[in-house]
């Protein structure tokens, strides 16, 4: 029983807000109305000039004028209580705007008596003409009200049907069959265009139902959430968690440009031609930042989905904080990948970048060094003054070797005393030969440790890629023969890798 009466109040509150539909529509569709009907009296009139008496036609176009007025005067009436309308007020509004119709139906009905001259088949047909097609607008205009569509039309068809079905002329008969025809299928059409109206506006109800209990939802929800426009790229709905994750007061969180909270402009610009085009996108790893400083930084797990919010494209997006999570990971991946030691990519990370930017060498057709560096008398720094302090003696090594190398530079510890440099894009031999001696000077200086100067250098190993290898242990084998070369040559030295070396067989 509770369930019927719930049916039957959604039925009372469609029908309470229909007739504002209904007004709504039929108001906003007379200004064109009125502006078509005036020049089409003005035709008329001229038209008809050699055939109808001048007082005929001009005291009909005076009448038809003064009710053009009347709904002029309706209309900019209802303008000014449009916006405090209630369903009471809507239903009045459309008894006025019938009342109007009916009388303007009912004067153009009397223009296909008057302006109709009876000898002239020529000047009839012209008559008809206008008002079938005046009848065929006015039709699809007003089809979301029957009663309107009926005051209107029967008025100006019939008063062509009536007179030319009861001629004697056979032609003038036929005229008037046909206009019968033809006011059957205007009102036919007219019925079905209403029904998908009324049918389209019960939906778009049902939708903000659905609307409004989707927005209860989400803001229930632990999970942030927000709802952006698709083509302003604005928020236009965000739950209290998204507020929180974006640390936005909830009274500021509308109208902000989630764009501006992404770290990448890029990313986001992506997942929105995607959503664009219909596609979802989920479980998407998101960083995002307070904008304008580096006040916080936060990882998300987001999903975005297309939806119709508000008659308008939009983007739903749900949103994961996993900031802790990511960290703990950006930890452990920093551990497995790095040298505890110093800090510099370890071992395994340094293959993986040597991989990487030998394949983007070979797609840019550019080249790059690789240096392999042993240090000199380092083993008995460790032997003399222990572990500890050849420990800390390593720290200030990898410190110097990056602060001779350029930000695209990579350099990496591989073993005990021993490091690689990887130099994209050196452009020669004498290039890589000049960092590897920056290098080398750097390590020969005196280092400062817990009170004591130690004394160490090293011996550097130079390969280029392509010249030297095209593959990866290649150019390693022979960046280390280059640096044995070194070692053999009495140390502290630079060498690059020239076919031959001693240890190229090996």
């Amino acid at each position: 029983m509770k369930q019927q009466l719930t049916a039957w109040q959604k039925r009372d509150e469609h029908s309470d807000t229909l007739p504002m539909e209904q007004v709504q529509v039929l108001y906003a569709h007379l200004p064109s109305s009125l502006s078509i009907s005036a020049i089409l009296a003005l035709i008329l009139v001229v038209i008809q000039a050699p055939v109808i008496d001048a007082g005929i036609r001009f005291g009909w176009l005076a009448l038809l004028f003064a009710v053009l007025l009347w709904r002029v005067a309706l209309l900019m009436a209802w303008r000014r209580s449009a916006d405090i309308m209630t369903p009471a007020d809507a239903k009045q509004w459309l008894l006025r705007f019938r009342l109007a119709l009916i009388v303007t139906g009912m004067v153009w009905g009397m223009g296909g008596v008057v302006l109709v001259p009876s000898d002239d088949i020529s000047h009839q047909v012209y008559v008809a003409f206008t008002l079938a097609g005046l009848s065929a607008g006015s039709a699809t205009v007003l089809a979301i009200d029957r009663l309107s569509v009926l005051g209107f039309i029967l008025p100006v068809l019939l008063s062509l049907i009536v007179p030319l079905s009861v001629t004697d002329n056979t032609l003038s008969q036929g005229m008037g069959a046909m206009l019968s025809l033809f006011l059957l299928f205007l009102l036919l059409s007219a019925r079905d265009t209403r029904q998908r109206l009324e049918e389209n506006f019960h939906l778009r109800v049902k939708a903000a139902q659905s609307e409004e209990s989707l927005l209860k939802m989400l803001e229930s929800s632990p999970i942030a959430t927000r709802i952006s426009d698709l083509g302003s790229n604005r928020v236009v709905f965000a739950n209290s968690c998204y507020n929180d994750l974006l640390e936005i007061p909830d009274d500021k969180i509308i109208g902000v440009r989630p764009s501006s909270y992404y770290a990448d402009p890029k990313e986001f610009a992506e997942i929105e031609e995607a959503v664009a085009r219909g596609e979802k996108v989920v479980d998407k790893l998101i960083e995002i930042r307070s904008p304008g400083s580096s006040q916080w930084v936060k990882w998300v797990l987001a999903s975005y989905f297309p939806i119709e919010y508000q008659e308008k494209p939009a983007v739903l997006g749900w949103f994961y904080d996993i900031t802790d999570r990511k960290l703990v990971e950006d930890e452990v991946e920093h551990e497995a990948f790095h040298d505890a030691l110093t800090g510099l990519p370890n071992r395994l990370h340094f293959h993986n970048r040597l991989h990487k930017a030998i394949a983007n060498a070979e797609h840019k057709q550019t080249d790059l060094a690789l240096m392999f560096i042993d240090l000199d008398r380092f083993k008995p720094v460790n032997d003399q003054f222990g572990h500890d302090t050849g420990d800390l003696l390593l720290k200030v090594v990898a410190d110097r070797i990056v602060a001779c190398l350029r930000q695209s530079d990579i350099a990496a510890r591989i073993g005990g005393d021993e490091f690689v440099v990887l130099l994209s894009g050196v452009g020669s031999d004498e290039n890589a030969l000049v960092i590897g001696e920056k290098i080398r000077y750097a390590l020969c200086q005196p280092f400062e440790i817990e009170g004591l100067t130690l004394h160490i250098s090293s011996s550097i190993g130079v390969a280029i890629y392509p010249k030297d290898a095209e593959k990866e242990d290649d150019l390693i084998k022979r960046a280390d023969i280059a640096m044995y070369t070194a070692k053999a040559r009495g140390r502290n030295s630079v060498v690059a890798y020239r076919p031959g070396m001693q240890g190229e067989g090996d």
